[in-house]
Order: structure tokens, then C-alpha cells, then sequence
């Protein structure tokens, strides 16, 4: 493993500990049980770093209290969910079942009505920064993006519309 390599894992796993920590402070009275798997996730991390667990394995297991944090519906902890599963997306340590996670969470948050844009985001980078979302997965990323063309907030079709344009591309760009 290259020293660039090496260091850029451990800051990844640095900017997660940080992140699942501003979940965890965030969800301390309203959502304990987030809080305690966000903590249990950066316990996994710290372990991780000091062991050569596989990202993709860590990334599946850090993806609990994420789903968790989106499930709670409350804005700040599905933007702080959403700003982690993003940083992961990112890295490109999901593989096709975390990615199978991110996407049901998204749907999730979709047919709630909560933070469309950036779920749109989500699943832009998801779909376009690898290849790991593939078959019945890929097929939904794109319902959720053609669901929320027809929405009535302009601003939200509007950007599902380019979204639902620029995967179409990207996909058969594969």
C-alpha cells in the first residue's frame, strides 16, 4: 500500500470518527439508540485502524446508524446522515450491498418528502462515481428520481429532471 494511499485512509477514517461524533452529540436526548450505534461505529473505526479490516466491510457496518439517523426523520441528523453516506459514496468503499442500503434509505426519505435535493445528490454520486449499483438497485435509484420529477416543488423537479437526464446518460456510458 502507497503512503498516499495509506495517509488518504486515514484521514477517511478521521472525517468519519468526526462525522458519527456530530451524530452522536446530535441525537443524544431525541434518538439515543442512533447515538449509541454511532458511537459503536466509531469504536468499529478506531478498531479498524489499528487492525487491516477491508473498507468495504467497515463501510457496511458504519452504514447502520446512518440508515438509523435518516429513519429518525429530524432535518439536522438526515443531513448529518446523508453528508457521511455521501463522504463514503465519495471514497468509493461502498460495495453492492451498502449501496443496495443507501438506496432503500433514499426511497425512504423520497416517499417522507425529506431533504429531496440532497437525496438527488446522493444518488447522482452513488450512480456515477462507481459501478456497484447494478440490476433491481440502479432500476429504483431511478424511479426516486422520476418520482420526484412530477413533485410539485419546482425546484425539486426541476433537479430530478437533470438528474433523471444525467444518469440515463451515465448509465449507458457504463
Amino acid at each position: 500500500m502507497s503512503r498516499d494511499t495509506s495517509e488518504e485512509i486515514k484521514k477517511l477514517l478521521d472525517n468519519l470518527q468526526s462525522d458519527l461524533k456530530n451524530i452522536s452529540l446530535e441525537t443524544k436526548r431525541r434518538h439515543p439508540g442512533v447515538k449509541e450505534s454511532a458511537e459503536e461505529a466509531i469504536v468499529k473505526i478506531r478498531n479498524a485502524s489499528a487492525s487491516s479490516t477491508p473498507l468495504t466491510y467497515l463501510s457496511n457496518q458504519i452504514l447502520y446508524p446512518l440508515v438509523q439517523g435518516c429513519e429518525t426523520k429530524d432535518t439536522k441528523v438526515v443531513n448529518l446522515s446523508l453528508q457521511v453516506i455521501q463522504r463514503l459514496i465519495t471514497a468509493q468503499v461502498l460495495d453492492g450491498k451498502g449501496a443496495k442500503y443507501v438506496v432503500e434509505t433514499m426511497w425512504m426519505l423520497m416517499e417522507a418528502g425529506l431533504e429531496e435535493v440532497r437525496l438527488l445528490q446522493t444518488l447522482t454520486l452513488l450512480t456515477t462515481t462507481n459501478t456497484v449499483l447494478q440490476g433491481d438497485s440502479l432500476a429504483r435509484c431511478l424511479v426516486i428520481c422520476f418520482r420526484l420529477a412530477f413533485s410539485k416543488d419546482s425546484t425539486v423537479s426541476t433537479t430530478a429532471g437533470a438528474t433523471v437526464r444525467h444518469l440515463v446518460s451515465a448509465i449507458f456510458d457504463r
